[in-house]
């Protein structure tokens, strides 16, 4: 190494080196860790299928059945979640809305939409019209480069591929 390209290289401190291998370590604990919280989710929901098919046979309750399935898509939800945060590293809150918006209708359906308090129905109400206009209005949906690639129509794509040549 030349004294000229000694000079312009940058020194970094021991401990900057510490913090990244201490941040890569804890990186691969919680993507071990995401790992182990799918694999849950599949034998939770392999164990929903099996019950419902089995009560299915026995007695055929709709209210259980629906209440089942519901709780299928909010795991199923659940698993995107976690792929979303293996693939960038990140919280996706739409996802979590979403996840929140199905567990409060399960709920709703549960109990029963006329044996609940009107006060309460209201205020459950009021949740879910925030909610959903935070996912409207609120800006939080990720349009990361594959996402906007996957929504643009093919003509428009194709147009970008010509101006490109």
């Amino acid at each position: 190494m030349t004294e000229k390209e000694y000079q312009n290289k940058k020194i970094v401190p021991f401990y900057f080196w510490i913090h990244d291998l201490v941040r890569r370590y804890v990186e691969l604990i919680m993507d071990v860790i995401i790992v182990c919280l799918i694999v849950v989710i599949f034998v939770l929901i392999s164990k929903t299928i099996f019950l419902m098919a089995r009560s299915l046979i026995d007695e055929t309750n709709i209210t259980y059945i629906i209440s089942e399935i519901m709780f299928i898509f909010i795991l199923m939800e659940t698993t995107r979640l976690l792929i979303i945060y293996l693939e960038h590293h990140r919280v996706a809150i739409d996802t979590m809305v979403e996840i929140v918006i199905v567990s409060i209708l399960r709920e709703i359906l549960l109990k029963g939409i006329l044996h609940i308090e009107p006060i309460l129905l209201a205020g459950v109400s009021l949740i879910i019209v925030v909610l959903g206009m935070l996912l409207r209005w609120g800006n939080i949906r990720y349009e990361g480069p594959e996402l906007i690639s996957i929504k643009e129509s093919f003509f428009k794509r194709k147009q970008k591929e010509e101006r490109k040549e």
